[in-house]
């Protein structure tokens, strides 16, 4: 069975294609894209439908069932303006831009690079790379991903996977940061994730975030802080910044930082660096407790609130860090697989409904008008249909209970 194939670092541009992204077919999303592209015929006309709307339906090119095709099907009625004055979470909270003209006005398309990066082979049951990738025996870091490249599908970005070459004298995580900055050679902005971070709320562009948390053009990267544990705190008794997600903007200064970052422990320029190549929290406290106070102008480093960019709601009781708009789901792997189903049907049932209704002329036969005699259908008379507006739910249950 032939292995898969990857793009060289050198074609990371977004102009180069990464051959081989193997990708789940979900059954939700095939079932949309079957209800769009197909019509009732066996449904009989003996009485009238009952009519509903349309609303937000999207037009799908003739014979195409591609999974781009799927996608826009079931994200492109929703997706958020991207200069929207605010955001209306799912329990109701608003969130709203900061006073002023928004940054970011149009979508930044493939500007924008959603970025894996990784060193392991990741080919074993149940893993990105395997051949065979089945619902129910998908390893929880393969949804993180999988809903990565889903994100930058929804949206038009650019994706990648880097398969990272392994430092030999480091923990695995470093070599993220010296594959950021080869990134952010090729692309103005690149959004790094952990394989256990996901945006909650597919539907929301990244350029709106962008103009929510202000970033500017000064701005170098944006990081959120971590839960109030002891843990978490660096020499100087700050909180760390957690560097399983980061944005960061294309400069002369962001690339001369990620290049002291990567440095750090030959400690050329940081004494005291090279304990955080093998110990606990590796660069992420290199980071902490190094860069971060080397790069202290204004809009260098934006620190997002935990309980915006961090934790999950089942972490809520560690510093309220519950992941409004990015989830981290440090507090329990085995929930990514849950998340990514959610990421799917939150959207996937509300136009399921739609287009139940929309076609109800198809398949709803309203047998109102009629009363049962034994066996047999005998239409109302006008009195009759009077008193069964009063009798609705006669001999019934509520669903059951």
């Amino acid at each position: 069975m032939a292995s898969p194939s990857y793009s060289p670092l050198a074609s990371m541009g977004p102009q180069g294609r990464w051959r081989r992204v193997l990708l789940i077919a979900m059954i939700p999303m095939v079932c949309a894209f079957i209800y769009y592209a197909f019509e009732s015929s066996y449904i009989p006309t003996t009485f009238k439908p009952t009519q509903f709307p349309h609303h937000n339906n999207v037009s799908l090119p003739e014979n195409d069932s591609s999974m781009a095709t799927v996608i826009k099907a079931l994200y492109a009625p929703i997706l958020h303006p991207v200069d929207a004055a605010n955001f209306t979470d799912e329990e109701g909270t608003v969130f709203k831009l900061p006073q002023g003209e928004p940054r970011f006005r149009e979508k930044l398309g493939k500007r924008v690079l959603i970025v894996d990066i990784d060193s392991r082979s990741l080919k074993g049951e149940g893993q990105l790379m395997n051949e065979e990738l089945k619902w129910g025996h998908m390893r929880p870091l393969s949804a993180g991903m999988l809903s990565h490249y889903m994100f930058a599908m929804i949206h038009g970005y650019d994706y990648k996977f880097i398969r990272a070459p392994d430092y030999e004298d480091r923990w695995g995580t470093w070599v993220k940061v010296p594959m950021m900055r080869e990134a952010l050679k090729t692309h103005e902005y690149i959004v790094f994730m952990d394989s256990d971070v996901m945006f909650h709320y597919p539907h929301l562009p990244l350029e709106w975030l962008l103009n929510y948390w202000n970033m500017t053009k000064d701005t170098l990267a944006m990081m959120s802080i971590d839960p109030d544990e002891p843990q978490n705190y660096d020499a100087k008794g700050n909180r760390y910044l957690n560097t399983g997600f980061v944005i960061a903007q294309q400069s002369k200064r962001t690339q001369e930082m990620y290049k002291n970052w990567a440095e750090c422990p030959s400690e050329k320029r940081y004494k005291g660096c090279a304990k955080w190549k093998l110990e606990w929290a590796h660069e992420q406290a290199a980071f902490g407790n190094y860069l971060r106070y080397d790069y202290d102008r204004p809009d260098d480093i934006k620190v997002l609130p935990c309980v915006e960019a961090n934790g999950a709601p089942e972490a809520e009781n560690r510093g309220g860090c519950k992941g409004i708009f990015v989830r981290h789901y440090w507090v329990g792997k085995g929930l990514l697989s849950q998340s990514l189903a959610d990421q799917v049907m939150q959207y996937f049932l509300p136009r399921l409904h739609s287009f139940y209704l929309q076609e109800s002329r198809h398949h709803i036969i309203d047998a109102k008008g009629f009363r049962i005699d034994g066996a047999e259908l005998v239409e109302l008379t006008a009195e009759e249909k009077a008193t069964l507006k009063n009798s609705d739910g006669k001999n019934q249950k509520d669903e059951g209970f």
